[in-house]
């Protein structure tokens, strides 16, 4: 599984980011638009790119020849290539998307911060409660946001987001472990799920290389 992280700065919307729009398609767009802010609006643009950008690369089939679908609902699926599957999630300045050809996958990344551990009861598996519990209190946010990435990633896989019930499956169990891959990059959480257990391959990637790659 490839994994793509990209950084990205808080830089108003620029006509640099206008000629991108063109390379997403029209569901995207009307996303985008949706977005009050500059920022929300680049991660929403710039998860599209690296998605398409990763698919090409993986295929070797033109941005321009993939087609997605993305019902309400439901996980989005590229319709030019069923067997592949992919997931992204973006957070505060940052990009997270993972592609494979070998079952499906999900994606979640956190920025880390104070973490709302409270919470925790409402969403999380009693062992993954008592994990984050018995931290240090510098341990007890990062264990937070480790489990909250994890579960996100894990139902991502699944396709039901929190449709399935947070605090019904244990993302700490050998069964769930052996399928999550979870890590800190560049201040935050970041967590990747396959259906089945496979080694992963972490791409940075800049927001140059995505404006060359579609130039």
């Amino acid at each position: 599984m490839k994994v793509y992280y990209l950084p990205l700065d808080s830089s108003p919307w620029s006509p640099a980011d206008e000629r991108l729009v063109s390379s997403v398609s029209g569901r995207r767009k009307e996303q985008i638009k949706k977005y009050a802010h500059d920022d929300g609006r680049r991660l929403s643009l710039y998860a599209a790119l690296v998605t398409r950008m990763g698919i090409s690369l993986q295929t070797g089939i033109p941005t321009s020849g993939l087609a997605f679908q993305a019902d309400s609902g439901r996980k989005p699926v590229c319709l030019t290539v069923p067997g592949l599957d992919f997931s992204f999630s973006h957070t505060k300045n940052a990009v997270l998307c993972c592609i494979s050809g070998e079952g499906s996958v999900g994606a979640d990344i956190e920025k880390q911060r104070p973490a709302p551990i409270r919470i925790a009861k409402r969403f999380f598996h009693e062992e993954e409660i008592k994990y984050v519990w018995n931290g240090s209190e510098e341990e007890q946010s990062l264990r937070f946001f480790e489990i909250w990435t994890k579960k996100e990633a894990y139902s991502k896989q699944l396709g039901l987001g929190f449709g399935l019930s947070p605090q019904s499956y244990n993302t700490l169990s050998l069964e769930s472990a052996s399928r999550l891959h979870t890590w800190r990059q560049d201040g935050y959480l970041c967590s990747v799920c396959c259906e089945k257990p496979s080694p992963i391959e972490i791409i940075a990637v800049t927001e140059e290389d995505l404006q060359n790659f579609f130039s």
